[in-house]
């Protein structure tokens, strides 16, 4: 079922309330989540400049779909609250982060201006498949189960990791040390697989299952991480050290990441004039540095790829793991 988030105001008020309770005390960091800087500024893990706008390619931008040339803009499904890949900006309605920026320029490359649409997890293939949105990006794996539904253009190899309070850094370093444990996760993502198949292990091993607390975002993950509801928050692994970091040693990143995989940019499986030029714009925007220049603003550089790969292809040779 393809389901909407609240609108922005509402989302803006459930932030402001989460960070005003106990999370303003153990993790400042969900602060930072809507603190990034605003578009053109360097963002909280910025290394250098912001990488120089890009040219149009024409005979890219002659590959995008007729309502898209007429429109001069590609609509595209992004979350907001998954720092460093994306977050709101200081004025709390500008998307940043490596898949904004990365994003724009590709739109640059194609002439066309990009406008997001804040969606769910769970409703982006949904949205993609019905055309609701022209493309999607939201740190989402591509995973062969998923190909079936829409074709993936790869941007970023990653993989998947464990965040917990500290004092539970000692006793928790793995999947298999959540048994008779409670592990947070965000509602379609392949960490709530991870927990479930770790649950029926732990039966197996005749010890107590591990629970998966399952939320519609990532906020609500690191609020039950916060107060105790959750021993872990298990996801990406570039969300997790971000978070760690910004927590000033309250939040661990804990054992070894796993599930090496990459992001990829979601497009409609009809659309294959569409996946040639997102592709190859976003070789572009490899080739000439700018991609790098972004993945460094956010500190990301080890999940760099060398080639825009389709649905996985040749991606285990793209690079390492953030």
């Amino acid at each position: 079922m393809d389901i909407r988030l609240p609108g922005a105001r509402a989302r803006r008020t459930k932030r402001t309330a989460v960070v005003g309770t106990a999370l303003a005390a153990l993790l400042p960091l969900l602060a930072a989540c809507g603190g990034g800087a605003a578009g053109g500024e360097e963002g909280p893990a910025a290394g250098g400049a912001a990488p120089a706008a890009q040219r149009k390619d024409a005979k890219l931008a002659a590959l995008l779909p007729k309502k898209v040339r007429d429109s001069g803009r590609l609509v595209v499904a992004e979350g907001d609250d998954y720092p460093p890949l994306v977050s709101l900006g200081e004025d709390n309605k500008t998307l940043v982060g490596v898949e904004p920026e990365l994003m724009r320029a590709i739109g640059q490359v194609l002439g066309v201006d990009v406008k997001f649409s804040t969606a769910s997890f769970d409703s982006i293939i949904g949205g993609v498949q019905s055309r609701r949105y022209d493309l999607a990006i939201q740190a989402m794996l591509d995973k062969p189960e998923r190909r079936r539904h829409v074709t993936f253009v790869d941007y970023f190899r990653t993989s998947s990791s464990l965040l917990v309070q500290e004092k539970d850094a000692g006793a928790v370093k793995s999947l298999g040390d959540l048994c008779g444990r409670t592990a947070a996760v965000e509602k379609g993502t392949a960490q709530v697989e991870d927990v479930e198949a770790q649950a029926k292990k732990c039966k197996a091993a005749g010890k107590p299952a591990a629970k998966a607390l399952v939320f519609p975002d990532s906020v609500g993950c690191f609020q039950a991480l916060s107060t105790g509801r959750a021993t872990a928050f298990v996801g990406g692994t570039p969300t997790v050290a971000y978070q760690a970091k910004q927590s000033n040693g309250r939040l661990r990143q804990v054992g070894e990441p796993y599930n090496f995989l990459p992001y990829g940019i979601l497009v409609n499986k009809q659309d294959e004039q569409l996946v040639d030029a997102v592709q190859q714009a976003l070789q572009k925007v490899i080739d000439n540095g700018a991609y790098a220049k972004i993945l460094k603003r956010w500190g990301v550089e080890s999940g760099a790829v060398e080639r825009a790969t389709v649905n996985g292809e040749g991606a285990e040779d793209g690079g390492s793991a953030a």
